[in-house]
């Protein structure tokens, strides 16, 4: 395991390129994802995995990686981004998820094992995708990392887990919501499904306004209540969807089959002060994967565009570079 402070030699995020290629594939009969793909069509493929669920890809994301030498291929997960049905919950599962990424790797012809750059949930289903295609990833670079344990799952929805880190809001949250006896996720998924659309802002709002409380940005216009809820909508619909359903996946599932991806090539990139998936995720997963390196970046949260771990994250990618 590696710690890293300050780096001695800032390095900086490509310059911004275009997409050579903005599409959509249909993966169902009710879902087309929107893919993009930049840098060089030959290059060595690389997928870029977001985070959420329900969030999207923009082209910054293309920005970790040498346009000469890499393809680097970005896609919107179900109803998030520009795929659509926009908030789309229907057909929408991890293991839904897991087969878009194997039919736009046919789509797009690329028949040699990939290289997986994924942050939060994406490392999540970086994670499920190589251990249903272990041939089909040559090595991963993850960060934040979440492998979606049930108990990992309620400790962002807890007073004794994230709650601590963010009391006011998680105070102003939970007495805003019903009382009930079941599972936060699970009342608050409820009633977003459940309300007119005058309502359903409003819930939508309770929740963005917790869960962004942990981030140092505004889930768009403070004051335009119509266009906040337009902009969080489908991350807030999607993310309760997967949460009140424990993801789909059964407890553990992802570190109980780690055995099936232990030789590849893993490095994790994990902030010391992540507080939204504290750094103990990542060290249980370190631990099962026989050629993973780790490192903790001191100081560093849970976002990419946090200093020290965007640092670390760019000299991983320089590793990349010289390995092929």
């Amino acid at each position: 395991m590696n710690k890293q402070g300050s780096p001695s030699r800032d390095l900086e995020l490509r310059p911004p390129v275009p997409p050579f290629e903005e599409d959509h594939l249909t993966v169902s009969d009710l879902h087309k994802i929107r893919y993009a793909l930049y840098g060089n069509p030959k290059g060595v493929p690389v997928f870029f995995l977001h985070g959420g669920p329900g969030c999207g890809c923009n082209d910054d994301d293309a920005r970790w990686f040498d346009p000469d030498k890499y393809l680097v291929v970005t896609h919107d997960q179900r109803g998030g981004g520009k795929s659509l049905p926009r908030a789309e919950i229907r057909d929408n599962t991890p293991h839904d998820l897991v087969s878009d990424i194997e039919r736009l790797r046919h789509h797009l012809n690329i028949g040699i094992p990939l290289q997986i750059f994924a942050g939060s949930w994406g490392t999540t289903l970086a994670l499920l995708y190589a251990e249903a295609n272990p041939s089909h990833v040559s090595k991963m670079l993850l960060r934040g990392v979440f492998t979606c344990g049930w108990k990992d799952q309620d400790y962002f929805y807890s007073e004794s887990g994230a709650a601590r880190f963010s009391p006011e809001a998680w105070e102003k949250f939970v007495t805003r919501l019903p009382h009930g006896e079941d599972r936060i996720q699970e009342r608050l998924h409820r009633l977003i499904e459940d309300s007119k659309d005058e309502d359903k802002r409003k819930w939508c709002a309770i929740q963005s306004e917790y869960e962004y409380s942990f981030f140092d940005v505004v889930p768009g216009s403070p004051d335009d209540e119509i266009s906040a809820f337009e902009a969080t909508f489908p991350e807030m619909r999607i993310n309760s969807h997967y949460q009140a359903n424990r993801f789909f996946l059964e407890d553990e599932q992802i570190l109980n089959n780690a055995n099936l991806i232990e030789n590849i090539p893993t490095t994790i990139v994990h902030g010391a002060r992540d507080v939204i998936c504290p750094p103990i995720f990542a060290w249980k997963l370190h631990k099962r994967l026989a050629r993973s390196r780790l490192v903790i970046v001191k100081g560093g949260d849970h976002l990419s565009s946090d200093p020290g771990i965007q640092q670390a994250l760019l000299r991983a990618v320089i590793e990349w570079d010289a390995t092929g």
